[in-house]
Formats: C-alpha cells, structure tokens, sequence
C-alpha cells in the first residue's frame, strides 16, 4: 500500500503547495540560524586576529606561543565562517532535500563537538607536555587549543542543539514524508 501511494504521488507530480511553501521556509530558517551562527565565529575569529595580534609584538615565551596559534585559529575560523557565509544562499528544494539538509547539518555540528573534545585534550597533553619538559612553546600552543577548543565545543554544541530545537518545533512537516524510490512518497496508516 505504501508503494502504492509513493507511486500515486510521484505521478500527480509534487507534494500539495502548502508543504512545499512550509519546508522551503523552514529551510531558510534553517540557513538564517546557520547564518547568525557563522557570523559569530566570525566575530569570535575577528576578535582573536585582532587581539592577539596586538599582543604578539609584546610577547615572549608562552605568550607569544599562544597568541600565535590564537591567530592561527582565528585565520582558519574566519575563512570557514566566510565560506560557510557565501555559501548558504537559499535555493529550490523538495521537502526531502530540505529534511536531508537538516540531517546533514545536525550531524555536522554533533560531530564538529566530539571533535572539540579532543581538541581540548589535545590542548591539555601539549601544555602538560610542556610543563615536563620546560616548553614555553608547547605550554602557550596547548594553553590556546583548549581555549580554541572549548569555544568550539560550546558553539558547535549550540549550534546542535539550535538546529535540533528548530527540527523538533517544525517536526509535524515530516510526518507525512518518507523517501520514494524517484521523488517525494507520502506515508499514510489505515
């Protein structure tokens, strides 16, 4: 029965037009919160260019280290904030390309979080690493992973749980969708 409605649909052509306007805002919602999200790593990577740059010239030893590698973090993180920026324009798509969208972008952001786990442990080994052995160098490098990584993990953490939030306040869009073998299936109970 199931396949026989998903054909059905397929044949009649797209899902009714209010679930296509629906998904299509909640995929810019989705794009608008990506959006507000990137320009605070921005933010958080234009702060840090502009502040341990400052600081850079008046530093030595374990400072110096760690506002080198903060400047070296926040290069990266402007340029991912400003690719992720450019590249979020809203375009047409099904309303099963929108709830991949949402899928992709939750498991992007949970995994970027495990990711700041090890980010910040791997912070903690290098400044341990340098306080054995009486590494400056080591100590300012690892003091600046685990800042880096711990506003990592609390923004990517966030960004989770916002897309996720957004997910469930909107879940009744995808109770009726499933997967079709060529487009758009409608999955029904009788």
């Amino acid at each position: 029965m199931k396949k026989l409605l998903s054909l059905l649909v397929l044949c009649l052509g797209t899902p009714r037009q209010g679930l296509t306007q629906t998904s299509s805002e909640f995929d810019q919602n989705r794009i608008a919160l990506t959006r507000k999200g990137l320009y605070v790593l921005g933010g958080w990577a234009v702060g840090n260019l502009a502040y341990s740059g400052s600081k850079l010239a008046q530093s030595s030893g374990e400072a110096k280290a760690l506002h080198q590698m903060n400047m070296g973090w926040g290069a990266v993180n402007l340029l991912l904030a400003g690719i992720g920026t450019l590249t979020s324009s809203p375009r047409p798509r099904t309303p099963y390309e929108v709830l991949q969208q949402q899928e992709k972008f939750e498991k992007i952001f949970l995994v970027n979080t495990a990711l700041d786990v090890a980010y910040v442990a791997g912070g903690a080994y290098l400044n341990e690493k340098g306080k054995n052995r009486g590494n400056a160098r080591n100590q300012g490098f690892g003091k600046s992973v685990m800042l880096q990584g711990a506003f990592l993990f609390a923004f990517d953490g966030l960004m989770y749980l916002v897309h996720r939030q957004h997910f469930r306040k909107h879940e009744h869009l995808w109770k009726t969708l499933g997967p079709a073998d060529k487009g758009i299936g409608v999955n029904m109970s009788f």
